[in-house]
Protein backbone atom coordinates (compact mmCIF):
# COMPACT_ATOMS: atom_id res chain seq x y z
CA UNK A 1 0.00 0.00 0.00
CA UNK A 2 1.41 3.12 -1.13
CA UNK A 3 1.30 6.19 1.66
CA UNK A 4 2.05 9.86 1.63
CA UNK A 5 4.15 10.96 4.46
CA UNK A 6 3.55 14.64 6.24
CA UNK A 7 7.11 15.49 4.78
CA UNK A 8 5.62 14.72 1.10
CA UNK A 9 7.56 11.39 0.56
CA UNK A 10 5.87 8.18 -0.74
CA UNK A 11 6.61 5.01 0.88
CA UNK A 12 5.15 1.38 0.17
CA UNK A 13 3.81 -0.41 3.25
CA UNK A 14 4.20 -4.02 3.18
CA UNK A 15 0.62 -5.71 2.95
CA UNK A 16 1.72 -9.41 3.35
CA UNK A 17 2.53 -8.49 7.39
CA UNK A 18 0.05 -9.81 10.39
CA UNK A 19 -1.63 -7.44 12.31
CA UNK A 20 0.75 -7.15 15.09
CA UNK A 21 3.36 -6.39 12.65
CA UNK A 22 1.43 -3.61 10.98
CA UNK A 23 0.40 -2.23 14.20
CA UNK A 24 3.99 -1.91 14.97
CA UNK A 25 4.75 -0.25 11.60
CA UNK A 26 1.64 2.42 12.12
CA UNK A 27 3.49 2.97 15.60
CA UNK A 28 6.89 3.29 14.57
CA UNK A 29 5.58 5.85 11.44
CA UNK A 30 3.36 7.96 14.27
CA UNK A 31 6.76 8.18 16.53
CA UNK A 32 9.01 9.13 13.67
CA UNK A 33 6.32 11.97 12.23
CA UNK A 34 4.88 13.04 15.12
CA UNK A 35 7.23 16.45 15.46
CA UNK A 36 6.45 17.44 12.09
CA UNK A 37 2.26 16.38 12.30
CA UNK A 38 2.50 18.69 15.60
CA UNK A 39 4.21 21.66 14.27
CA UNK A 40 1.65 21.95 11.29
CA UNK A 41 -1.96 22.16 11.45
CA UNK A 42 -4.09 18.97 11.80
CA UNK A 43 -5.69 20.40 8.56
CA UNK A 44 -3.64 20.36 6.33
CA UNK A 45 -3.97 18.06 3.40
CA UNK A 46 -1.05 15.98 3.67
CA UNK A 47 -1.62 15.10 7.72
CA UNK A 48 -5.34 13.94 6.37
CA UNK A 49 -3.85 11.73 3.92
CA UNK A 50 -0.94 10.25 6.30
CA UNK A 51 -3.30 9.28 9.19
CA UNK A 52 -6.16 8.70 6.27
CA UNK A 53 -3.47 6.02 4.91
CA UNK A 54 -2.58 4.16 8.29
CA UNK A 55 -6.18 4.34 9.56
CA UNK A 56 -6.85 2.23 5.95
CA UNK A 57 -3.96 0.23 6.44
CA UNK A 58 -5.16 -1.54 9.36
CA UNK A 59 -8.82 -0.93 8.71
CA UNK A 60 -8.57 -3.36 5.30
CA UNK A 61 -5.93 -5.94 7.25
CA UNK A 62 -7.40 -9.69 6.01
CA UNK A 63 -5.50 -12.46 7.29
CA UNK A 64 -3.79 -14.98 4.61
CA UNK A 65 -6.80 -17.64 5.20
CA UNK A 66 -9.38 -14.32 4.31
CA UNK A 67 -7.89 -13.19 1.31
CA UNK A 68 -9.26 -13.41 -1.73
CA UNK A 69 -12.65 -13.73 -0.15
CA UNK A 70 -15.73 -11.02 -0.86
CA UNK A 71 -16.92 -9.03 2.39
CA UNK A 72 -20.07 -10.22 2.56
CA UNK A 73 -20.79 -7.64 5.02
CA UNK A 74 -19.97 -4.77 2.51
CA UNK A 75 -22.89 -3.51 0.41
CA UNK A 76 -22.33 -2.46 -3.03
CA UNK A 77 -23.09 1.78 -3.65
CA UNK A 78 -25.96 1.20 -5.96
CA UNK A 79 -28.05 -0.90 -2.61
CA UNK A 80 -26.35 1.61 -0.33
CA UNK A 81 -27.92 4.79 -2.46
CA UNK A 82 -31.22 2.32 -2.85
CA UNK A 83 -31.31 2.07 0.73
CA UNK A 84 -30.87 6.17 1.22
CA UNK A 85 -33.57 6.93 -0.67
CA UNK A 86 -31.22 8.47 -3.43
CA UNK A 87 -32.35 6.21 -5.69
CA UNK A 88 -35.84 4.58 -6.01
CA UNK A 89 -36.72 1.36 -6.64
CA UNK A 90 -39.80 0.89 -9.71
CA UNK A 91 -42.83 1.11 -7.78
CA UNK A 92 -45.63 -1.18 -9.76
CA UNK A 93 -48.63 -0.27 -10.93
CA UNK A 94 -52.22 -0.96 -9.23
CA UNK A 95 -53.56 -1.82 -12.51
CA UNK A 96 -50.45 -4.94 -12.45
CA UNK A 97 -51.67 -6.26 -9.53
CA UNK A 98 -53.98 -9.28 -9.29
CA UNK A 99 -56.95 -9.81 -7.81
CA UNK A 100 -55.35 -11.17 -4.88
CA UNK A 101 -52.99 -8.40 -3.96
CA UNK A 102 -55.56 -5.81 -4.55
CA UNK A 103 -58.42 -7.62 -1.96
CA UNK A 104 -55.46 -7.86 0.49
CA UNK A 105 -55.12 -4.05 -0.12
CA UNK A 106 -58.38 -3.01 -0.14
CA UNK A 107 -58.76 -1.62 -3.71
CA UNK A 108 -61.53 -4.27 -4.38
CA UNK A 109 -60.66 -7.40 -6.66
CA UNK A 110 -63.97 -7.90 -7.72
CA UNK A 111 -63.51 -5.91 -11.27
CA UNK A 112 -62.46 -8.82 -13.13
Amino acid sequence: MKIDLPNGQKIILEENLSMEEKLKVVKELLNEHYPMIEKSDWETNRVKFFLSGLGDYIVWHKEENQKNKTDKEVLSIKKTKQMSGKIKSPSIPFSSLGKLDREILGLGGDDE
